[in-house]
């Protein structure tokens, strides 16, 4: 079953490795970030990791 998680703080640490392993488990993650360079790295990593 999927669900829906908030993450804020994704944009670095246990947050953005929450962010990831949460959506590769199938969820549908919603992750907050402080600036946006760790927006475009986090998104970047996503897409490298086919979770987008």
């Amino acid at each position: 079953m999927s669900k829906t998680i908030f993450i804020t703080g994704a944009g670095t640490g246990l947050g953005c490795g929450a962010a990831l392993g949460l959506a590769k488990a199938g969820h549908r993650v919603i992750a907050t970030t402080e600036i946006t360079a760790q927006k475009t790295a986090l998104l970047e990593e996503a897409k490298n990791k086919a979770l987008r």
